[in-house]
């Protein structure tokens, strides 16, 4: 017998709404595995300046755990980690954390029918495992020459060090993604001189923000219907623009054309006073080829005399600085990393802690070599007892609250089936995964990403096979329905005798 019927990998978000969802339906006999030394996941690592949600509060919350003390529409990372903190305890979740005990390796036994998974502290077991890691797992490396030999402070946009004071310093920012977005308005007023190193330019529109007042909270705590009725319209709105503009573009073109005509004509033109620095912070493609940010300060802060933007090519770090691809180099006293992360997806991911399944079948191997595929965003074929609470095409609406609770909703289902037939391996079958990709993918040929001139875009949506597997092309209620109706025979259970592999018959769709 394995050590847990579950073990869920990661103590973020993910990984706490799998355990709340586990032990609502009744299923007491789990663990959660955490490489770091406290929960969080993303609200733990990023404590950088500035560090917000990028949709307003109201949608980022589970809809069986409202939080009417949210301050502000768009909520500061410390209430998110609260928030997060608060439900462990009052769900029992934190008893069931192993800290610092990252899993390096996922093995399938199939003799034991269950899975070895290798940690520091020593082999743990398991019947089942979720993986909760996250779309997000691990900072990209960095490929710049001579950054181990600068003198200076290094700091990353995830695991800031909170003790460093960058007042009066000299700082170079590299990237402008989403974090650094955050990051460069809150720390532009304390440096010496503050340059911004941009590769690829961001849209970034206004952030309807404000905060939250007394009494508007005071109303949320005695009535939480109409928190609910807020929640819901706020989650509609947010999956508007992230999901439907996306893939229903191809009915409606003018809308993401219109808002690129719009910010370019109008929104830009009254943030950055330079035409030159306005035109260099202008994308080029699309509007929703990348995920947009929201800032009411991010673009004005290039309009002051300490702040430059730099578009030449970094050459590499030197000891004293950054050199670009023109010679000429700006001396710096700390650099700033906001340069990604690696994504689920990433066959690297799982190069550096492998997850090896029935009959040879390894998940950095089919990642690297097939076009990606999953059943529901959630199994696998040759990974059985195994599920992601973000597969393949796995994101669902919104919120990554959405798609925690219709994942989980899933993940019981089969578990519970399992239970019922007595079978101690379950694994989804080739044909409705094949099925089931092939209808996502032919869901987003039309969308804004094949259609609205998104080469240049380098973003994430795209894979390094040039597929746009991070989104679910569904709403989140037919996500939802779906989780509550799949046919549970589109998983193969086996008791006693060991059946023949699934993962055989499964041809890249």
């Amino acid at each position: 017998m394995p050590d847990t019927e579950v073990a869920i990998i990661g103590a973020g978000l993910s990984g706490i709404g799998m355990a709340i969802a586990l032990q609502r339906a009744g299923i007491a006999d789990f663990v959660i595995l955490e490489r770091a030394a406290d929960i969080g996941g993303t609200w733990r690592d990023n404590v950088y300046p500035g560090v917000a949600v990028d949709v307003p509060a109201q949608a980022y919350q589970f809809s069986f755990a409202l939080n009417p003390r949210w301050s502000r529409v768009f909520a500061p990372g410390d209430e998110v980690k609260r928030y997060l903190d608060g439900l462990a305890d009052r769900y029992g979740v934190r008893a069931r954390v192993r800290l610092n005990t990252e899993v390096t390796e996922r093995t399938w036994d199939e003799d034991g029918r269950f899975w070895r998974l290798a940690t520091p502290a020593g082999e743990v077991t398991a019947r089942f495992v979720v993986s909760a890691i996250g779309a997000f797992v691990d900072p990209k490396p960095v490929d710049i020459p001579g950054i181990e030999d600068f003198r200076g402070t290094v700091l990353r946009s995830s695991g800031w060090d909170r003790g460093h004071d960058l007042t009066g310093e000299r700082v170079a920012v590299i990237g402008t993604g989403a974090s650094a977005v955050q990051i460069v308005p809150e720390i532009a007023p304390r440096a010496a001189r503050l340059d911004v190193y941009q590769r690829t330019p961001i849209w970034v529109g206004p952030k309807l923000d404000a905060p939250i007042p007394r009494p508007l909270r005071r109303l949320f705590r005695r009535a939480p219907r109409v928190q609910e009725a807020v929640r819901r319209v706020a989650t509609r709105g947010v999956e508007m623009v992230l999901i439907d503009l996306v893939v229903g573009h191809g009915r409606a073109p003018w809308v993401a054309r219109g808002g690129a005509r719009l910010a370019r004509s109008v929104w830009y033109r009254t943030q950055v006073k330079d035409p030159g620095t306005r035109r260099r912070l202008t994308p080029g493609y699309g509007l929703g080829c990348k995920r947009p940010s929201v800032s009411n300060t991010y673009l004005k802060t290039f309009n002051r005399p300490d702040v430059s933007l730099v578009t030449d090519a970094i050459d590499r770090v030197t000891p004293a600085g950054v050199r670009t691809a023109d010679g000429r180099e700006r001396e710096v006293d700390t650099i700033v990393l906001a340069t990604g992360f690696r994504l689920a997806s990433d066959p690297e991911v799982f190069r550096r802690t492998p997850v090896r399944g029935r009959g040879g079948f390894d998940l950095a191997t089919f990642y690297a070599e097939n076009r990606l595929a999953s059943y529901e965003g959630i199994s696998i074929p040759g990974l059985p007892n195994h599920f992601m609470m973000f597969g393949p095409y796995g994101w669902v609406g919104g919120t990554w609250h959405q798609l925690v609770e219709t994942t989980s909703a899933h993940v019981v289902r089969v578990i519970r089936e399992a239970r019922r037939r007595g079978a101690t391996a379950v694994e989804v079958r080739p044909e409705p995964t094949e099925r089931w990709t092939r209808r996502m993918r032919d869901r987003l040929a039309g969308s804004l990403w094949a259609t609205n001139g998104c080469a240049t875009a380098n973003s994430y949506y795209f894979d390094h096979h040039g597929d746009t597997p991070y989104l679910r092309p569904t709403s989140a209620a037919q996500a939802a329905r779906a989780a509550r109706t799949f046919p549970l025979d589109d998983y193969a259970y086996t008791a006693g005798e060991t059946a023949a592999s699934p993962a055989s018959e499964m041809r890249s769709p």
